[in-house]
């Protein structure tokens, strides 16, 4: 069943219930900044009863910022769907890992190209973020990436020789060229045992390649979150604007893609909504939020 509102005739019965949100390139304005007519328009649907799911590619530390300033505190999806945490208990509910021998295979070829490994651990039972490479120094866009999420990062050498009991992702930050290149020889060599995806962060002009298990996705993540409250696929809108957008916004009751989106995001939509520049988002859920206000 859908959510049973009103109209302004009566009462209509609506066919979504939950809206799964992307961050970068979609909450986030071009700056990287949460305008003040999305954080209104986020907190307009939630009080009007819309279970709100923000489900980005950032880990928690490096959402927790943009979660403070929308006065979300629920289960959320995080590293890309490789983990739903609640983040009122900062409790990690499901997680996928990376198999640790894969991980190792993985970092060897990182380091073997001259790259620092980027290694992201479920923060919670490792007690930092990251693991990087001892051996290699980190870039300039590495180095930024950090210091604009406040990551805590650890150095190891030689993380081909790592344990991995608690690697969610791996990846390098580089310039297009580089990731593509890269990205490149991880799907020669790995093939259909990772998911290998290149991601921009257009607020602070990062190319971020990473490489997941492959069974991760949004899509997953947010279904486990939609599962506990007992919502179907078909009564959740899903909105983004990158390619680990995709699986949610083609699997959504309503996929919706931003204005700023790219061209394949878009063309896998059912609807496209302004930009981010232009408060695409807030004008879309202020949209929702009155079908369910008297």
């Amino acid at each position: 069943m859908g959510r049973l509102c009103k109209d302004g005739q009566g009462e209509v019965t609506l066919p979504y219930r939950m809206l799964a949100i992307d961050l970068d390139g979609t909450l986030l304005s071009p700056d990287g900044t949460v305008s003040e007519g999305t954080k209104a328009a986020v907190r307009r649907a939630m009080k009007a009863g819309l279970v709100v799911c923000l489900a980005t590619g950032r880990n928690l530390t490096e959402s927790q910022g943009i979660l403070d300033e929308v006065e979300h505190d629920d289960a959320g999806v995080f590293v890309g769907g490789a983990m739903v945490i609640d983040t009122r208990r900062r409790r990690t509910l499901h997680r996928t890992a990376m198999r640790p021998e894969l991980a190792r295979e993985v970092c060897g070829l990182l380091e073997g190209l001259g790259h620092a490994a980027l290694v992201l651990q479920d923060t919670s039972v490792a007690g930092v973020d990251y693991l990087a490479t001892a051996d290699v120094e980190l870039n300039e866009a590495t180095r930024s990436w950090m210091e604009v999420t406040s990551a805590k990062v650890h150095r190891v050498s030689g993380l081909s020789r790592y344990s991995h009991q608690h690697t969610i992702r791996l990846g390098i930050c580089d310039t297009n060229e580089e990731v593509n290149r890269v990205q490149a020889m991880l799907n020669g060599r790995f093939g259909d045992r990772i998911l290998c995806q290149i991601l921009y962060v257009s607020a602070y002009a990062v190319e971020v390649l990473e490489i997941f298990d492959p069974t991760v996705s949004k899509w997953k993540g947010v279904l486990h979150v939609a599962e506990g409250q007992g919502i179907r696929p078909e009564e959740i809108v899903a909105i983004g604007d990158d390619i680990n957008d995709l699986p949610m916004i083609r699997s959504a009751g309503l996929g919706v893609a931003m204005g700023n989106a790219k061209p394949q995001v878009r063309a896998g939509a059912r609807r496209i909504i302004g930009s981010n520049k232009d408060d695409g988002l807030a004008e879309f859920l202020n949209e929702l939020a009155s079908q369910c206000e008297g």
